[in-house]
């Protein structure tokens, strides 16, 4: 029998390096971790809105993702963290969104409304929900190194939007940054309160109301013109 030739010998399988396989090993890991999060987190959502935050049960959100009850706790110890996770999450989502959506030349006011009105829009399409969130993470205590991240992550894009106005000569310069980022936060936070924690105004009356408040701020924040002689 003649000997075959090259190309029709069969072609040994080139082990992977150790290195490589545990690097794909740990890419699929991860990914499974993302898809089993991401179902939680959609079931989570499901429950609080269909039962309200107080009566959704851990177990139905874990029969509702197809995870063993078990596997839930390992992302969250209970509902309160659970709750949390999916707040984050949205959060740091709306963050990039506004980021993204930024103009450069944009006034203050305009680019502030962009990123609150992205969390107005978020707490209207739930607002027992977004309600919940307010209860259990603004006016009750919560671990302050988680929500305290999460919540200067909010304010370092307030700042920075400040600072870019303070660079083009729309806001005083003698003014700190975070002393001003902080007074105009302020209206965004009483607003959403008067919405969702007090029932005082509605959802268009907040949008509103904040937007001329945050002009009223600016206004006052504006660089003195010298008058001429």
């Amino acid at each position: 029998m003649p000997p075959a030739s090259p190309s029709a010998r069969p072609t040994a399988r080139r082990a992977r390096p150790p290195a490589a396989r545990a690097g794909a090993a740990e890419g699929l890991r991860e990914r499974n971790k993302r898809e089993k999060w991401a179902r939680i987190e959609r079931a989570a959502r499901a429950e609080f809105a269909r039962h309200g935050f107080e009566a959704a049960a851990m177990r139905a959100i874990a029969a509702r993702a197809r995870v063993a009850t078990g596997t839930l706790f390992l992302y969250a110890r209970d509902k309160r963290e659970l709750l949390f996770l999916v707040f984050q999450d949205e959060s740091r989502r709306i963050f990039a969104e506004a980021r993204a959506a930024a103009s450069a030349g944009a006034p203050l006011v305009d680019a502030l409304m962009g990123l609150f009105v992205r969390f107005l829009d978020f707490y209207a399409r739930d607002p027992a929900l977004s309600a919940a969130i307010l209860r259990e993470f603004f006016f009750r205590p919560y671990e302050p190194e988680r929500l305290g991240a999460l919540t200067r992550e909010y304010g370092a894009l307030v700042a920075a939007l400040v600072e870019a106005a303070q660079r083009r000569g729309e806001l005083r310069r003698d003014v700190p940054v975070a002393v001003a980022a902080n007074a105009l936060f302020a209206h965004y936070a009483y607003w959403v309160q008067a919405w969702l924690g007090s029932h005082l105004v509605s959802r268009a009356e907040a949008e509103e109301r904040l937007r001329d408040a945050l002009r009223l701020q600016i206004e006052g924040l504006r660089p003195t013109r010298r008058r001429a002689p």
